[in-house]
């Protein structure tokens, strides 16, 4: 199993933490995001051979060993999808699990999506309220819809919700593909979405997909997950102990 981490954004609202390097270069606890990751997928069985990085601003900080290199040249303009489209080789001839560079997880979470055997499944965390609670005053005005039905499926992501029940869980920017599912992306961006290729953001091209008739598994999961989105999460973990 391959995997491709998303590493190309800057995430300036991570003020000082990004002044002179990638998002992923932060290291609460002294820890890299980065090398935090590249920890997790290889105790999730990934080899370290295996492992794709995707960059784009300061591209030249990045000096993990055994691993490919992707490079986004047009990171500043452009969103995540655009970057994992850069991978785009690997994603056309075997399944490859997609992670987001900026999260902390835990293997289990890489391992419920590398032992699935649909061609299309995320990770949802069922935490999330609890955990947005900390990270800011009201959820609903930061969390997006989340909606399975009972057997798994995807039934809605990446929308505003009004009101918590429009919310059963969190993607957490893990996702997998396989080269089957690749093929359903490409149709996907060849129908008209709210956002251009180089714009579009991983959930509004997942609800895209679902728009289009194909299945997408949603794997729940309470294992450790955070993301880092701005230095008031840093502050938040540090003083819960979550990292």
């Amino acid at each position: 199993m391959k995997a491709i981490i998303l590493a190309a954004g800057r995430g300036s609202r991570l003020g000082e933490c990004t002044k002179d390097r990638p998002k992923c270069m932060c290291a609460p606890a002294g820890w890299t995001l980065l090398d935090r990751c590249l920890d997790t997928l290889e105790l999730a069985g990934v080899q370290r051979e295996e492992i794709g990085i995707v960059t784009g601003y300061r591209s030249d900080m990045f000096t993990a060993e055994k691993v490919t290199y992707f490079h986004n040249p047009d990171w500043e303009n452009t969103n995540m999808f655009y970057s994992l489209t850069k991978a785009q080789e690997w994603l056309e001839r075997e399944p490859c699990l997609v992670c987001y560079s900026d999260i902390v997880f835990a293997p289990e979470a890489a391992r419920l999506l590398i032992d699935c055997a649909e061609p299309l499944a995320v990770t949802s965390y069922t935490g999330y309220w609890e955990l947005w609670e900390k990270r800011m005053g009201n959820p609903l005005e930061d969390l997006e819809t989340f909606r399975a039905s009972p057997d798994g499926l995807l039934l809605e992501i990446g929308r505003k919700p009004v009101r918590r029940e429009d919310i059963q869980g969190q993607f957490m920017g893990l996702l997998r593909f396989t080269p089957e599912s690749w093929r359903w992306v490409q149709e996907t961006i060849r129908r008209p979405l709210p956002k251009t290729v180089n714009k579009l953001d991983m959930t509004t091209l997942l609800q895209g997909i679902l728009e289009q008739g194909y299945p997408i598994l949603s794997i729940p999961t309470d294992s450790l997950w955070l993301e880092f989105d701005s230095g008031q999460d840093i502050e938040v973990y540090q003083r819960e102990g979550l990292v």
